[in-house]
């Protein structure tokens, strides 16, 4: 009798242990759940990354993501991988949340964040469904150390800037590229909560006192590049052309540290 209440209870104490186990087979079906993921947990517990992490300019700071296995989201890839997490983002296809339901996995739809508060919140919400808290308080701690220093270093008297390089569209004061402007210690050119399109004229009839590109696909050809780097931009705007690290719009506890990257810039132009 004895022998069998142990084993009961042994029993008991492995399905405990099993059930409170971390997941070791994550799948990533967005580039900003890619990053998170990546910055929280060794490749050997990633089933599948999307094909995005792989451009140059995530590989950049996210060189594991080489030898990580990629997907384009589809239900292929999705059902012969047998995850047992998937991180995935609350816009995803309706047809694509019963699929995931059939894997048996757990889903965790993340919000995008756009601001740093935001990028607390599901930085700790990713960090926990991973298993992986304490992590994820080391990257807030982090994130929170380079807020420090930029408010440190705000200057005086904030620049005017635009954000281009987006073939006209100018980002407005609604999103992650206002807050890191804000946090740099300078002013978004574009007043409007969200994005708005000027054509070079009107560019440069603002006259901001620098131009801010994102270099997330800096030195691809196309239609949009010719147009950011036009003549009478480079010209008008020659010693105020700023880069910045942009990687997709993503909210992540790294943000801070590329608007510190962005403040450095920004303090050498001289308007």
């Amino acid at each position: 009798m004895n022998a069998r209440v142990f084993a009961a209870a042994f029993l008991l104490l492995s399905l405990e242990q099993t059930a409170a186990a971390p997941p070791q087979h994550i799948m990533s079906l967005k580039i900003c759940t890619d990053e998170l993921l990546l910055d929280l947990v060794p490749p050997s517990r990633i089933a599948s990354i999307t094909f995005l992490s792989r451009e140059k300019a995530g590989l950049k700071f996210w060189p594991q993501a080489a030898i990580i296995p990629i997907n384009h989201g589809s239900a292929e890839e999705i059902l012969s991988l047998h995850p047992d997490l998937i991180l995935t983002d609350p816009f995803m296809a309706p047809s694509l949340r019963p699929l995931l339901a059939k894997t048996g996995a757990k889903v965790i739809e993340v919000p995008p964040a756009e601001n740093f508060d935001q990028i607390r919140n599901v930085t700790r919400m990713v960090a926990k469904a991973v298993g992986e808290d304490a992590r994820g308080e080391e990257l807030i701690r982090k994130m929170d150390a380079d807020l420090a220093a930029l408010k440190a270093r705000r200057p005086q008297k904030p620049l005017t800037v635009a954000g281009w390089g987006t073939g006209g569209f100018v980002p407005g004061t609604g999103g992650l590229f206002n807050v890191m402007l804000t946090a740099a210690g300078a002013r978004n050119a574009e007043r409007g909560a969200f994005d708005h399109y000027y054509d070079v004229e009107s560019l440069i009839a603002a006259n901001p006192d620098a131009l801010i590109y994102g270099d997330t696909y800096s030195g691809t050809n196309s239609l949009r590049a010719d147009q950011d780097l036009h003549p009478a931009l480079m010209k008008r705007f020659a010693g105020r052309r700023v880069t910045y690290t942009s990687l997709y719009g993503c909210g992540i506890p790294e943000s801070a540290r590329f608007t510190r990257e962005l403040q450095d810039v920004l303090l050498k132009v001289q308007p």
